[in-house]
């Protein structure tokens, strides 16, 4: 009744003009007001002296002060919705001239309100509690602000401690490469500017990865790319200590409004970080893109590197082996007999052939048993031994220790050689434990007389090589060979077995061979055992083999030096004979060219790595392949064999190395963690590690047991390295590469087996490194230079021939070859 008497004045006040009449009507508003507010009156008393309008205020400031923005922002849209707006006046007011409370959020219109269910809510707040903008939060988020906040962090890495920051440098690549996929996501062509902006700044370690990264300009383009899927699926371990992260993440937190907080989601959602509170070098060698931990990559790569392998030497021919020890007595009686011809006496760190031929199988062997007397003289003879020759060969032809002279100079040997065994031979003793392969499993061909003979030498060879197990002492010695006149169609360069013989594949189908010792080719020949004579020969050092009807690229001598084997871009693989230089076998069965070849250190069996992404493994009696090995996502480059010869390693262009079972033609091992193709492997002659080398110039140190890369090796800047080599004791290895040097490195160093000697008496590191450092910067400049790691012991330089091959010989002579660039 008293709302429609309401709207009845109202209509009246609105229809008549200000007259007398309308008195009347605005008593009878006053009696109409006046009936409502009776009942309003203990409600006043209720609320005490605060009004709705303050109850609404009080309320929201203590849930603004609890932190409910959720609840504040639905209980102003509710006010909102209900209170009167500030600019319309409640009904029947104007007889009073009173208005109500104001609300407490202001709405322009009650149609344009939002439902409650729907609030608008502030996605972010600051860190001192203040409600960030829709524009504020546009600008965090905008393209430019990424580029704005890696400037940021970059500026303060740069003028950061020297003391933090090589760690923070290290965390900036991962982060600038997450910025640049979501970047790409976002918007294209920022994204193009923000790499062409800052990936020069990585292009000296991670070259390889920037340049494919660097096609990528849409999201359908890190689907395809393998980089780039892979950093976007992944995430990426960086070890890093506990103050530097610490460091970082309160620098970030204080620019959280200015980008800070790009970075910080960043690391948050795409970074594996292994805090430590002092960072190991060793531990970064896991760092790196790391799979999930529930993916089927993971647990396959655990499975296949977790593989039963037997890496101790082949099972020899026990009649063989008698044959050889016979034949081993028989030269050493000789040698004793012409020494006591001559009067001589024996080198007191000379072994006998015999006592080599059973330290290089890691075999004890008999000694005669010294008595005291003997013991006594052999103190005497070994104090004039050191002191004055010619007084020990007076000695030696007096006749009280006639009879005694030679027990004392063998057991002199035998003391010494053993104390001397015990201490060169620790490398090869630590394989002793691992289980040998079954003999069944590679079926050889029978020995012959040519195999005695090569046994023989070798054991020759071995007592007379320079020993290298303490490089503190001595350093290999390099003889390097310089072929001119190529005219930059030499591929492939490698040395015999006796270093007397090389070959050269060139672009232009053929093969040369050359004669290391300066005799000619057909005196190399009539001295072949079992040679056969075809025909007359110039008399000269150089042949010429010719069959191939395309690019040779790679070659490979037989153990015994009578066959050679040469891989072509025709897809075939050919077998020379070195006693007439004919071709003998053409082995087909690539489907592209085949770019490494190589023979097995048993010989009879060879393998090759083909641009058909597989390897393949042969006989030279047959002429199809008996195992193709297929697993490589790219092509296969670079073949090698265990020393024992039951296993093949491959490196691929997909940057992984795999090792595989002869016997099965199952991959058995994976080696992930090179970011460039690879391309070449060698095996340390105890069959335990693993050396690889990359195109952008890393040397990775593998145990091949656990598949774990023991440590990584700079030093060739971000030059390919073409070729490695190991030494006899297995300790020292040699590379040649495209940066025109032969480096020498300490395999020991920094690893759970260190050398002989204390690393400290490693002098000259620091002049070695400076030296190698000074010599990049001439050849390449700045921006190419990178400080060798401190296991490189030595760098001989070439002019200007890049190093295509490396061998140590069997007396641990280091060959080294190249083609002049002219």
């Amino acid at each position: 009744m008293s709302q429609n008497h309401k709207a009845g004045s109202n209509s009246n006040n609105n229809q008549q003009p200000p007259t007398k009449a309308p008195r009347a009507g605005n008593n009878n508003a006053q009696r109409s007001n006046q009936q409502p507010q009776q009942p309003q009156q203990p409600q006043q008393r209720t609320n005490g002296p605060f009004s709705a309008s303050d109850l609404n205020r009080i309320v929201l400031e203590y849930l603004n002060k609890k932190g409910y923005h959720r609840t504040e922002a639905m209980l102003r849209a509710e006010s909102g919705r209900t209170l009167t707006p500030q600019d319309k006046q409640s009904p029947a007011n104007t007889q009073t001239g009173k208005l109500p409370e104001p609300s407490t959020m202001a709405i322009t219109a009650d149609k344009g309100a939002k439902p409650v269910s729907n609030p608008h809510l502030p996605l972010k707040r600051n860190n001192e509690g203040g409600v960030v903008s829709n524009e504020e939060l546009n600008s965090v988020t905008s393209p430019e602000s990424y580029i704005r906040a890696y400037s940021m962090l970059k500026s303060w890495v740069d003028s950061s401690l020297e003391i933090y920051r090589p760690e923070l440098h290290y965390i900036l690549y991962p982060i600038f490469i997450y910025l640049f996929l979501n970047l790409v996501i976002k918007d294209p062509v920022v994204a193009r500017r923000f790499f062409d902006k800052f990936s020069s700044d990585f292009r000296i370690l991670h070259g390889t990865e920037i340049n494919r990264l660097f096609s990528v300009n849409s999201v359908d383009h890190i689907k395809e790319n393998e980089v780039a899927s892979a950093f976007q699926s992944n995430r990426y371990r960086i070890t890093i200590s506990r103050t530097t992260l610490n460091l970082l993440l309160y620098f970030l937190n204080e620019n959280e409004s200015v980008g800070g907080s790009l970075i910080i989601g960043i690391i948050n959602q795409h970074l594996d970080p292994n805090v430590m509170d002092v960072v190991l070098e060793k531990e970064k060698l896991a760092d790196g893109i790391k799979l999930l931990s529930d993916g089927n990559a993971g647990k396959i790569n655990s499975e296949l590197n977790s593989a039963e392998v037997k890496l101790g030497p082949f099972p020899k021919d026990e009649e063989f082996v008698k044959e050889i020890e016979t034949e081993l007595k028989i030269k050493d009686d000789q040698e004793r007999q012409q020494q006591q011809q001559n009067g001589t006496t024996t080198d007191a760190s000379k072994r006998t052939l015999m006592q080599e031929y059973k330290a290089m199988n890691n075999e004890p062997y008999e000694t005669p048993v010294p008595t005291d007397d003997s013991n006594k003289e052999n103190n005497e003879q070994d104090k004039e031994n050191t002191t004055d020759k010619a007084q020990t060969e007076q000695d030696a032809t007096t006749p009280a220790p006639t009879s005694t002279l030679e027990p004392p100079a063998n057991t002199t040997v035998t003391v010494k050689t053993e104390e001397k065994s015990t201490t060169s031979s620790k490398p090869v003793i630590a394989g002793e434990n691992l289980e040998a392969p079954s003999k069944d499993i590679l079926p050889l061909p029978p020995k012959t007389a040519l195999d005695l003979k090569l046994e023989i030498q070798k054991v020759k060879e071995s007592r007379d090589s320079i020993k290298l197990d303490n490089l503190q002492a001595a350093l290999p010695s390099v003889c390097m060979y310089t072929f001119h006149n190529t005219n930059g169609g030499m591929t492939s360069l490698q040395f015999s077995e006796d270093s007397r013989l090389v070959a050269a594949g060139f672009q232009d189908s053929y093969i040369k061979l050359w004669s290391l010792d300066g005799s000619s080719l057909k005196q190399i020949q009539e001295k072949s055992a079992d040679s056969i004579n075809t025909g007359d020969m110039n008399d000269n050092t150089s042949t010429t083999l010719i069959g191939h009807s395309g690019a040779v690229y790679s070659t490979s001598f037989s153990p015994d030096n009578r066959y050679l084997l040469s891989g072509s871009e025709d897809k075939t693989v050919r077998l020379w004979s070195t006693d007439t230089y004919t071709s003998l076998v053409s082995y087909k069965g690539h489907n592209h060219p085949v770019w490494d070849v190589q023979f097995s250190p048993l010989g009879h069996y060879f393998a090759t790595a083909s641009h058909d992404q597989t390897a393949r493994l042969w006989s030279c009696d047959h002429i199809y392949p008996l195992r193709i090995f297929a697993g490589h996502l790219s092509d296969v480059d670079c073949v090698s064999f265990h020393p024992n010869g039951c296993y093949v390693f491959t490196g691929s262009s997909d940057k992984t190395c795999r090792m595989w079972d002869i016997s099965t033609g199952d991959s058995v091992r994976l080696f992930l963690g090179h970011t460039a193709p690879v391309l070449c492997t060698a095996v340390s002659p105890d069959g335990r590690w693993l050396a690889t080398g990359s195109e952008d110039g890393i040397i990775n140190l593998w145990d091949i047991g656990t598949a774990k890369r023991l440590k990584v090796m700079r030093g060739h800047g971000k030059n390919a390295i073409h070729s490695l080599s190991y030494c006899k004791e297995g300790n020292v290895l040699v590379s040649g590469g495209a940066d025109h040097s032969v480096r020498v490195w300490d395999l020991k160093k920094s690893t759970a087996e260190p050398g002989p000697e204390p690393e400290e008496q490693f002098v000259g590191y620091i002049g070695n490194l400076t030296a190698s450092i000074n010599q990049d910067i001439k050849d390449f400049g700045r921006r190419r230079t990178i400080i060798p790691s401190n296991d490189l012991v030595a760098s001989f330089y070439t002019k200007k021939t890049p190093i295509f091959n490396v061998k140590f010989t069997r007396n641990n002579i280091v060959l080294a070859g190249g083609a002049f660039r002219e």
